[in-house]
């Protein structure tokens, strides 16, 4: 009883925070603080650019220089074996992180039957997945003339450092999203529970009422998720994209199994599902007031991965699937499904020194990317990692909705110098 007379205390407590009175100081919180801080310059060349589109900054051809960072607070109480608080991210960047642990303030509450966040931007299937495939897509320019082939429409590529809640599933190279942040969500996570003695099984379930709700505005306010699919050489004009979801349920269930004294497996299943709440809609001309709409497809993606640690080697792979989530036949004509799967493997030598060897290959609407990556970092002082990497990647596409052009490929090198400071 006194439990549950706490959870609903601290709900309580919650609405009047909101109501905009004081609230009680507690003295013996518990209060970590950490931040990072990263620098790096890249390196890009690719095959058949032209103009303007050789920079890869406005005035810069063959080198950029990157930076991001943020600050997370985790502040936590706890009594009558509950755990409650808050995570708190100062993110000095308007830039989504690629590590979770600094993506998104929000509060939560933690027992023995497992852990609740309330509106937390990072919803189970992202948190779960098993991946490994990222591309350094701030050095790799898509939007070129060779690729449209003479139309103002670009080919869509994909990368897995994306999802679809929080980032419409054009996202990735040439993306178009909603805004710098994710939509808010309900987390729940359960306790790991054991099988054996050497297995444990967890399980995650997310509820997202609206995907246009990002948080940076109110509540009823939609953000701005249109994606203008300017189109030439054709009596249309443009299709302009909602790829908003509402009532979105994303799952996953991670199986951690200890096989030896220094081999360990990690199995992920993750999924989203949600309803389409957009349309598409086709512009006869600049000034038509009544365009066509056509029904989007529902939300339904799925990843499957896994991890492999013997010793100092780690190997991984994952397979991603997004069907034919969010596209349409009027639109997507050249192909209208999406999917990806990588693999890699990694070495530490004296916990210090980390190599490591990755592939990443995707199919989005019959565009395809293949990309190699090796890489190198060593922890050169406690919180201080310099690394660096160097990518091959191809590009092989043409605009979805022109199913009769030719694909084209161009190839590029991506090599990055940089480092990363953690504390």
């Amino acid at each position: 009883m006194k439990k549950v007379s706490l959870l609903l205390g601290v709900l309580l407590a919650s609405s009047t925070a909101l109501a905009g009175d004081p609230l009680p100081v507690v003295s013996d919180l518990n209060v970590k603080l950490g931040a990072f801080a990263v620098f790096e310059s890249g390196f890009s060349k690719q095959e058949k650019l032209k103009g303007a589109e050789k920079n890869i900054s406005a005035n810069k051809k063959g080198m950029a220089f990157f930076n991001n960072s943020a600050f997370v607070a985790n502040i936590s109480n706890t009594a009558n074996d509950i755990t409650y608080g808050a995570k708190i991210v100062l993110v000095p960047t308007a830039k989504r992180k690629v590590n979770n642990d600094y993506n998104g303030s929000h509060v939560f509450l933690e027992h023995e039957f497992g852990k609740i966040e309330a509106g937390s931007p990072i919803p189970v299937a992202r948190n779960m997945t098993i991946n490994d495939g990222a591309i350094p897509a701030n050095y790799i320019k898509t939007g070129i003339e060779y690729l449209k082939q003479g139309t103002k429409a670009s080919p869509s590529f994909l990368t897995s450092e994306e999802t679809i809640l929080g980032d419409s599933i054009t996202a990735g190279l040439d993306s178009a999203t909603y805004s710098s942040e994710p939509p808010r969500t309900i987390n729940y996570y359960t306790p790991k529970f054991d099988l054996t003695d050497s297995s444990k099984l967890q399980f995650g379930i997310s509820y997202t009422p609206d995907s246009a709700n990002t948080g940076i505005d109110k509540p009823s306010d939609k953000s701005d998720g249109i994606t203008k699919y300017a189109i030439e050489e054709t009596t249309l004009d443009r299709f302009e994209i909602d790829k908003s979801v509402k009532d979105a349920l994303t799952g996953g269930i991670v199986l951690e199994q200890k096989l030896t004294e220094e081999a360990e497996l990690k199995l992920a299943l993750t999924g989203e599902y949600g309803k389409s709440a957009g349309k598409v809609k086709q512009f006869a001309n600049k000034d038509d007031k009544n365009p066509l709409a056509y029904k989007l497809s529902d939300l339904k993606a799925y990843n499957i991965g896994g991890e492999l640690k013997i010793g100092n080697f780690k190997y991984n792979a994952c397979y991603g699937s997004f069907g034919k989530s969010l596209t349409s036949k009027e639109l997507h004509k050249a192909g209208n499904k999406s999917h990806y799967y990588n693999g890699g493997i990694s070495y530490t030598y004296n916990t210090a020194t980390t190599t490591y060897l990755g592939y990443f290959a995707s199919d989005k609407f019959k565009n395809k990317v293949n990309s190699v990556k090796l890489g190198v970092s060593h922890i050169l002082a406690p919180g201080l990692k310099p690394y660096a990497e160097i990518h091959a990647y191809t590009l092989k596409g043409k605009p979805e909705f022109y199913p009769n052009l030719k694909a084209r490929k161009v190839k590029g090198t991506v090599a990055l110098l940089g480092v990363k400071l953690s504390i």
